[in-house]
């Protein structure tokens, strides 16, 4: 039951849930190849890149880790790094603001960003027809049920190809719904093919397809709808680069 503020009590508010989307299939297959590599950086002059590699290295080793050795040493000597990075690192808002004011996003990015530690990263292709294809191996420290690839780090792998796919065809937004079917179980361990794609775009409203596939198997496919930002998100942009 739900009680208003008038007094009383009503049945249940039914929430209309929209049309499942169809999702085609035949332009996100994984057989399809031959694009051009998009979103490159160059290694970095001050050895980010670098170092962040390491980073993923150790975040790798240590998910679930059994170690033959003594930790406590090496986590001497790993708290010793970080505090010395802690001391030479700039401020979090002084890094926020740094990335809006060059507009780098796509270094920091969670899946594809080569600044970013939680990054597997991901490298897309873009094709012809404006998909995006792009190859990876999820390690462990992306797992979620036992040998499959976490729910929810597959809903941030599609939001972020089809984000991009909508950048590359010229029309971006953010993110208003994703839909995901879960078709099977997503692999760790195991090579898989992400693809996205741009299906539509109605005024200020996006569309966007993808799918996710290991070998010939379908895992999950996805829908989602983005609008362009309006003055809100373009003014926090202004603020946060100090403009």
């Amino acid at each position: 039951m739900t009680d208003h503020p008038g007094g009383g009590a009503t049945g249940p508010v039914a929430v209309p849930r929209r049309a499942r989307p169809v999702v085609e299939t035949g332009p996100l297959h994984p057989s399809r190849g031959g694009g051009e590599r998009i979103d490159e950086v160059d290694d970095d002059e001050a050895g980010l890149y670098a170092l962040v590699e390491q980073v993923r290295r150790i975040r790798a080793l240590t998910t679930g880790g059994l170690f033959d050795t003594d930790l406590a040493p090496l986590t001497d000597r790993l708290r010793e790094v970080a505090d010395r990075l802690e001391a030479a690192s700039a401020s979090t808002e002084r890094r926020q603001a740094v990335t809006w004011s060059s507009g780098d996003y796509v270094t920091n990015c969670p899946v594809v960003g080569r600044s970013n530690a939680l990054a597997p990263p991901i490298g897309f292709d873009i094709l012809a027809d404006g998909t995006l294809r792009g190859e990876v191996t999820l390690g462990l420290e992306y797992q979620g049920p036992p040998a499959c690839v976490h729910g929810g780090v597959v809903s941030l792998l599609f939001d972020v190809v089809l984000g991009r796919a909508n950048f590359h065809a010229g029309t971006t937004g953010m993110t208003v719904y994703l839909d995901v079917d879960y078709r099977s179980p997503t692999p760790v361990l195991e090579p898989i093919v992400v693809t996205g794609r741009q299906v539509r775009v109605e005024g200020r409203k996006i569309w966007a397809q993808g799918a996710i596939h290991a070998g010939d198997r379908l895992c999950a496919t996805a829908e989602g709808m983005f609008v362009e930002p309006g003055g809100l998100l373009l003014e926090n942009r202004r603020r946060l680069a100090g403009g």
